[in-house]
């Protein structure tokens, strides 16, 4: 297991899940721990873009609801600056030296005199050594704090406790009423034990599949995504890396782990973070953006379930399918653009279904520290007589792609790229609304969705499998 800072006290979140801060980071690693656990990525600490605009930073960590004090980073932050400053003024005077000693040497300079500037130069490299041992703990400190400082807020997203309605599609009906009956009132459709396991069935088993299937077609067909498939396991460095709570996922168990801190997250790869391992240090031309990546996959997080209801359901499960999306963009405008076309893409897809839905900009306390935007995806439940969240899209600036060092090179300089993602339907919470909605779901129209093409690649896909034992 991971060791936490006890000293932290223990905080829950509006989902219920308590969140603790790691003492050590699979992220960052000083060089002190580098005998113990090897470094797998060393992100870009952009001090001067975080602190310039102090007000902003505030603003992001009072609407989050986020319990750090700037003025404490902020003073850790000049400790820091002074000690390297000191370093960076011992190490040029060692440079110095050695210089000097290389001239006088060549210049038959008396012994004397070279044993004065070799004791010094000795002297100096222990200064450096006894220093830096000071200035380990001194830089996992701030970077530990710095680290957890959040992405800068959009200009459209609300403020703490508010949310803004960009679009919907139809009113729900008879919202005063008793609320109708549940989905799990459908025995033949859905055999429902627990969050963690649930069994679809008939016509619910095929709308699973069809439904993730033909939506990332769409994309495919209609935007010029291209379709990926994504490991099911995330390592707790891509984690930290888009500022995920651990506590979000399922952490794996495993034998023989060569470097403990980094520990794996069964994420499912239908979720955002199960793009990121293809993303790390990669360096593209701005000719191939923006990056428009779609996946169908399964999804594990258990990060919403609690805000579903107490009762638990295909609205809490969780485990579902999902259709995960992830964009890559040069600049802020364009990442706002491809966010609107995303949802623009989603709108038709769920007008479509003919039933109540909304698209909303959620407020600041519900993000994760690293989305600066979260466009709500959702879905009236009769049962529940509210909106619930059947998919989702965030801006997340640059703040990711500095830490997993996604660039662009643009001549001689690196522009790190603007991300724009998150999972586009989960599967079991609309399957949960149409059925309390009293819709068919044999009959549901699905943009993307052919029968024809569908089953004439189905047999392809069989046929080039019974070839591979021929």
């Amino acid at each position: 297991m991971l060791k936490l800072r006890n000293a932290i006290p223990q905080r829950f979140s509006k989902s219920g899940y308590l969140k603790l801060q790691r003492y050590i980071s699979a992220l960052y690693i000083t060089g002190d721990k580098a005998n113990e656990n090897y470094v797998t990525l060393q992100p870009h600490l952009d001090f001067a873009g975080t602190f310039n605009d102090r007000s902003a930073l505030e603003k992001s960590i009072r609407n989050r609801g986020l319990k750090i004090s700037l003025e404490r980073v902020l003073g850790k932050y000049q400790k820091y600056l002074t000690h390297h400053e000191e370093l960076r003024r011992l190490d040029g005077e060692r440079e110095a030296i050695s210089q000097q000693l290389k001239t006088l040497a060549k210049a038959g300079a008396a012994a004397k005199e070279l044993d004065e500037l070799k004791d010094r130069g000795k002297s100096l490299r222990n200064d450096v050594k006894a220093l830096k041992q000071i200035l380990y703990p001194i830089e996992d400190d701030f970077i530990h704090d710095f680290l957890h400082l959040p992405n800068r807020l959009h200009a459209n997203c609300p403020d703490t406790g508010d949310e803004r309605l960009v679009y919907r599609h139809l009113l729900p009906e008879n919202t005063q009423q008793v609320p109708s009956t549940s989905h799990l009132e459908r025995n033949d459709l859905i055999h429902f034990v627990d969050n963690n396991r649930y069994y679809m069935m008939k016509q619910a088993a095929h709308f699973d599949v069809n439904s993730m299937q033909a939506l990332a077609r769409y994309f495919v067909k209609q935007a010029n995504f291209l379709q990926t498939a994504n490991p099911d396991f995330v390592r707790c460095v891509l984690m930290e890396a888009n500022a995920t709570p651990l506590e979000h996922y399922h952490m794996v168990k495993e034998d023989n782990l060569q470097n403990k801190l980094n520990v794996a997250y069964l994420t499912g790869g239908g979720a955002f973070e199960s793009f990121l391992g293809a993303m790390t240090k990669l360096c593209v031309y701005s000719s191939v953006l923006p990056l428009r990546y779609v996946c169908c996959g399964r999804s594990y997080s258990r990060a919403e379930a609690k805000l579903h209801g107490p009762l638990p359901s295909l609205y809490t499960a969780t485990q579902t399918n999902a259709v995960q999306s992830f964009m890559a963009t040069q600049t802020a405008d364009e990442a706002d653009a491809q966010l609107e076309e995303i949802l623009n893409l989603a709108a038709d897809f769920y007008k479509a279904l003919d039933i109540p839905f909304r698209i909303v900009y959620v407020g600041a306390d519900m993000l994760t520290p690293s989305e600066s935007l979260r466009a709500s995806l959702e879905v009236y439940a009769p049962s529940l007589q509210r909106y619930v969240c059947v998919g989702r899209i965030s801006n997340y600036s640059d703040f990711v792609s500095k830490r997993i060092l996604l660039s662009m090179r643009r001549e001689k300089h690196y522009d790190f790229l603007h991300l724009v993602g998150g999972p586009v339907l989960y599967t079991t919470r609309l399957i949960a609304a149409l059925i309390e909605h009293g819709i068919p779901l044999e009959s549901c129209k699905l943009l993307g969705s052919n029968e024809l093409d569908t089953k004439k690649t189905f047999q392809q896909d069989l046929q080039e499998f019974k070839n591979l034992f021929k």
